[in-house]
């Protein structure tokens, strides 16, 4: 739910994931999940990587 034009995406993703968080999480679980997910995009660039790397 990440949009770059949308600066409110993030926390309507955490909303979501305290209202109706996935089977097997609890409500602060699912929101860690989605809150690492989302700071972790951008982390990379697989195409501009070498095997070497």
């Amino acid at each position: 739910m990440q949009d770059r034009a949308n600066p409110r995406a993030r926390q309507r993703a955490s909303d979501n994931a305290r209202r109706d968080p996935p089977a097997g999480l609890s409500a602060e679980m699912a929101i860690v999940e989605i809150c690492d997910v989302l700071d972790s995009i951008g982390d990379t660039c697989p195409e501009g990587q070498s095997e070497s790397d």
